[in-house]
C-alpha cells in the first residue's frame, strides 16, 4: 500500500462499464515522510476521498481486491482516508488542525 494525496480528479463521459459509477480521483504520491513526490496516478475511489485528503492506496492486481473494485479495470484504488500518522511515538500527520 501506498500514501498520496488527492490533487484532482478527473471526469469521463465514455467509459468501460466496469468502473461506470465509480469516482476517479488523481493523486499526488508521498514518499516516507510524507512529501509530495510529484508522481501522480488516477485512482478509483471506494471510501469518498476529496481534495487535499491524504489517502492510502494500493495498486496492481490488489487494487481489484475490493467489493467496488472486482470485476473493475483499475491498477489502483483509494481504499481508506487517513486521519493520523505516527511513527517513533510522535504524531506526523493529522487530518484535523487542532491536532486530535
Amino acid at each position: 500500500m501506498k500514501l498520496g494525496v488527492v490533487i484532482g480528479n478527473v471526469v469521463s463521459t465514455r467509459k468501460v462499464e466496469s468502473v461506470s459509477g465509480l469516482k476517479m480521483l488523481v493523486v499526488s504520491y508521498l514518499n516516507g515522510d510524507l512529501v509530495d513526490t510529484r508522481k501522480t496516478a488516477v485512482c478509483l475511489d471506494t471510501v469518498g476521498a476529496g481534495s487535499g485528503d491524504v489517502v492510502l492506496l494500493c495498486s496492481s492486481s490488489s487494487a481489484r481486491l475490493t467489493a467496488a473494485t472486482r470485476n473493475a479495470v483499475t491498477d489502483n484504488t483509494i481504499v481508506g482516508i487517513v486521519e493520523v500518522i505516527s511513527s517513533g511515538g510522535k504524531k506526523t500527520y493529522s487530518k484535523h488542525s487542532d491536532g486530535t
